[in-house]
């Protein structure tokens, strides 16, 4: 049928509404789709198979910073976490730059990053009574000391001690990374759980360092447990205790928080300075 001319181009006029009616709508969906906000899951890393979020290791632990060899204190530093930071033993720091025995450190102050033997304190050994030793009075002292004979005793007392430390795991969940000397950043054990649990002392110390100041460790408890030993805990939601806080094994001290997406807790032990296999000091599960 013939249709007039101002009925062909009302005709006309209606087909080219509803083409650029469908093109306008492809643009808004295409859009969409290229937005960050709506991109394709296709895109994105499947999971592997059998993994759950619970099961998959965390995305961030701590990795060991090198030493720049000099380092400028800032306000919220302690030796303890300097040396920590550094993998250092805090006394021999101490000892490299002079700090005395009660590690005090100020804003602005340069530290060399290295280590140096501390000083020897000499204690007079008080004098046994012996069947053999022939008597003395009372007014007699003894004054000569064996150094090397003090020495032997006073590493076997160190030894003593840290042998008689009892150690308990910090909490009860999943391991999902292990310690491995040769990895940069796998430097403790990892463990998960969820966002609020229980972080326990895995044995009685002294609170060195409780702060956010390490980078990679988030809010971060350091405890001491004799004069080799140290045992850290990171990536807590809340911490519990303080600085020179006494605590016994098993005292909670922090909450667990998040180690990159997932809840985590990343736990260390260090031997003067060093970080060491924690399942070599924890009892098997």
């Amino acid at each position: 049928m013939v249709k007039s001319g101002g009925e062909s181009l009302k005709l006309g006029s209606q087909i080219a509404s509803k083409l650029l009616g469908g093109l306008t709508v492809a643009v808004m969906v295409t859009g969409c789709f290229n937005n960050a906000a709506y991109s394709s899951l296709e895109g994105r890393p499947k999971p592997s198979s059998g993994t759950t979020s619970q099961t998959t290791r965390p995305t961030v632990s701590p990795s060991t910073t090198p030493n720049p060899g000099r380092y400028q204190v800032r306000r919220g530093d302690t030796l303890y976490s300097i040396a920590f930071r550094y993998g250092l033993d805090y006394k021999k720091l101490a000892a490299a730059n002079d700090i005395g025995s009660d590690y005090t450190i100020f804003v602005g102050q340069t530290l060399v990053l290295r280590e140096a033997e501390p000083p020897v304190r000499q204690s007079e050994p008080k004098p046994t009574p012996s069947s053999n030793r022939p008597q003395t009075s009372s007014s007699q002292t003894v004054t000569k000391v064996n150094k090397e004979e003090s020495a032997v005793k006073e590493g076997a007392s160190v030894s003593a001690s840290n042998a008689n430390i009892s150690w308990n795991w910090p909490h009860g969940g999943k391991i999902v990374r292990t310690f491995n000397p040769n990895v940069s950043d796998r430097k403790g054990v990892d463990l998960v759980g969820q966002i609020g649990d229980s972080v326990r002392a895995a044995a009685e110390g002294t609170v060195v360092y409780a702060g956010n100041g390490l980078p990679g460790y988030g809010n971060l408890i350091i405890l001491e447990h004799s004069d080799a030993l140290l045992s850290a805990y990171a990536f807590n939601q809340e911490l519990l205790v303080g600085e020179r806080d006494r605590v016994e094994r098993g005292q909670v001290i922090a909450r667990m928080g998040k180690q990159g997406d997932q809840p985590g807790l990343h736990f260390e032990i260090r031997r003067e300075g060093k970080p060491v296999d924690p399942m070599r000091y924890l009892p098997q599960r």
